[in-house]
């Protein structure tokens, strides 16, 4: 069973099976994206789970919050350059090259990214994660996995809500 299939059981939710143009955004964004984030957002389109962490998913065609979030990335470090450091050591990703890839934040300002690397295979990036203004510690699992272990797993310390919430929940985001 997909760790995908897993979230959507654990919060009881049917795949709407959204149609995604990921040759566009990935062109977009100058990458390819792990094979499980594209089944995430094919499931799940853009909502938000147990009312904590939004995942930055698409909702059809040719969007991609991933994308967006990226380049408002981008734009802020143009015009603040001092606020790079809260990136260090890995950067921001830029095409061809390494750096961070957003992919989730929470409500108390845990963010999640991939370390994205065009030199190695999507499906091996690591996630990494901090808490607001937090050291970035490295997780060497799937998006997906991660997200699991966030609304399911008391033992994910730093990162779990297991313990705050009875039942993991899904709202998806009117679009």
């Amino acid at each position: 069973m997909s760790w995908v299939s897993r979230i959507a059981d654990a919060v009881e939710w049917w795949s709407i099976d959204v149609d995604i143009a990921w040759e566009v955004i990935e062109a977009r964004l100058g990458t390819a994206l792990p094979a499980d984030y594209k089944e995430l957002c094919r499931c799940f389109g853009a909502g938000e789970f147990s009312e904590y962490l939004h995942v930055y998913g698409a909702t059809g065609g040719a969007d991609s919050q991933v994308v967006d979030k990226l380049a408002s990335l981008w734009r802020t470090l143009e015009k603040y350059p001092l606020t790079r450091d809260s990136f260090d050591p890995y950067g921001l990703y830029r095409p061809g090259g390494a750096g961070l890839i957003p992919w989730a934040m929470s409500v108390t300002a845990v963010e999640f990214c991939w370390a994205a690397d065009a030199e190695v295979p999507p499906e091996d990036w690591p996630v990494v994660a901090r808490e607001e203004d937090g050291p970035w510690q490295c997780l060497p699992i799937s998006a997906s996995e991660c997200l699991f272990r966030v609304l399911t797993d008391v033992t994910f310390e730093d990162f779990t809500i297991a313990h705050l919430v009875e039942r993991p929940s899904f709202t998806p985001y009117a679009s």
